[in-house]
């Protein structure tokens, strides 16, 4: 759940890229835990697939508070989140999507446990009201959705139309409203974090290689054209051989990010516009320049990145799969995949090995021509070391796929 982040040390200044990389760098080289959350976004319609409007949305919140015990968390006066002790959390995405983030758990068994119990609380909450729950990358009802009220969308709508104008904002918001996707954040932190960057990366471009989703198109529809970096995966990262050069490559992003909103030190929910509070809505690295980013301005701005894998601002790392899966038994095998590439040396060193030939100009390429070719030609596409986009695609699936254990398969049912 994007909440504000109360840094250590809030107003002490970023003052050069070198200060910047020391404070990412403190957060990666710290001892990992080991463990990987999820945060699952899921639509809730009406019977006929509609939007069913805030005040619907909120009451299904109430719901599931009530019987899972939950703290509501709440913006002039309406619930629009929950924490939950021990469980995790559950928010509003912006055409009322609901995200349910499982608390992050060192196995698979226990994250899934905790993730089910909350995809069955939404269903039960959602059917309390007449209303169901929905897996779906992109559902078109939801375009016209109208935006949920919180600060940080409404501040993010506002720069949207005054940087871009009216109609491509729009188009914009409404892929926001309209999409849904399945994060999974683990904390690689330590001297084989580069190590295990590239492997999420690699990971995740097998993904969105295989599954060129509606949802993954109009990402590259509405946010490519306004902002080609921030997603852009970043490609020379392949290259990198140090936590250092990773940080560096991740700060060049980062120092052209615009900051829409920034932390409302008066609200635990809150983020007001930057332009209310700077006079305009300054990238990253003008507030740099101007002596005015805070630790608590970056540490909030980490997580506006849309760049994957995303070094977060708890120091985890977010990875995004390309679709929202139809089951519970497939959001397990994408956290499978991530948890093996983060956490299973082994794994960790055949992919590396496997793709070290692998060039970052080859795979920008391909990544590129994703929606201009037919599968079949897209496959035959090189990524270097004699591999084609095919071969990269099903050798990464095949290393990190997670092992079937003969007498401890787990049916999961459906998620709705």
């Amino acid at each position: 759940m994007s909440r504000v982040m109360r840094s250590q040390q809030p107003q002490r200044l970023l003052t050069t890229p070198a200060a910047i990389e020391n404070h990412l760098l403190a957060k990666v080289q710290k001892a990992t835990a080991g463990l990987i959350g999820l945060e699952q976004e899921m639509f809730v319609t009406t019977a006929a697939g509609d939007p069913p409007g805030f005040d619907a949305i909120e009451r299904v919140l109430m719901h599931m508070g009530q019987a899972l015990n939950a703290t509501p968390l709440s913006e002039k006066g309406r619930v629009i989140g929950l924490v939950i002790d021990g469980l995790g959390d559950v928010c509003l995405e912006p055409g009322g999507q609901v995200e349910l983030s499982s608390a992050p758990y060192a196995d698979l068994d226990s994250l899934m446990e905790r993730q089910e119990r909350l995809m069955q609380a939404l269903e039960s909450a959602a059917a309390d009201q007449g209303l169901r729950v929905k897996g779906a990358g992109h559902l078109p009802a939801f375009k016209g959705a109208a935006m949920m009220p919180r600060s940080r969308f409404a501040a993010y709508a506002a720069y949207c139309r005054a940087a871009h104008g009216d109609d491509k904002a729009e188009a914009l918001l409404d892929t926001m409203k309209s999409c849904t996707g399945l994060q999974v954040n683990v904390d690689p932190m330590g001297p084989d974090f580069h190590k295990i960057y590239r492997a999420l990366m690699l990971v995740e471009l097998a993904g969105v290689f295989r599954d060129r989703t509606v949802r993954q198109q109009r990402f590259a529809e509405t946010y490519a054209p306004l902002f080609p970096l921030q997603v852009t995966p970043l490609f020379n990262a392949v290259a990198a051989r140090s936590n250092r050069q990773v940080v560096r490559l991740i700060i060049e992003r980062l120092l052209t990010l615009n900051v829409p909103f920034v932390p409302d030190v008066a609200s635990p929910e809150g983020f007001l516009p930057s332009a209310d509070v700077f006079g305009y809505t300054p990238t990253m690295g003008e507030l740099m320049m101007a002596g005015r980013l805070t630790v608590e301005l970056l540490d909030n701005a980490l997580s506006l990145q849309m760049t994957m894998p995303n070094l977060r601002r708890h120091g985890v790392v977010e990875t995004r799969a390309p679709d929202t899966p139809a089951t519970m038994a497939e959001v397990r095998s994408v956290a499978a995949r991530y948890h093996r590439a983060a956490y299973d040396p082994a794994v960790r060193q055949a992919l590396l090995g496997e793709f070290k030939d692998v060039g970052s100009v080859a795979l920008e390429a391909a990544f590129n021509q994703r929606f201009n070719l037919p599968q079949a030609a897209f496959e035959v596409l090189p990524v270097g070391g004699g591999l084609t986009v095919g071969d990269f695609i099903r050798r990464v699936d095949s290393l990190t796929a997670e092992p079937v254990k003969a007498n401890k398969i787990k049916k999961h049912r459906p998620a709705f």
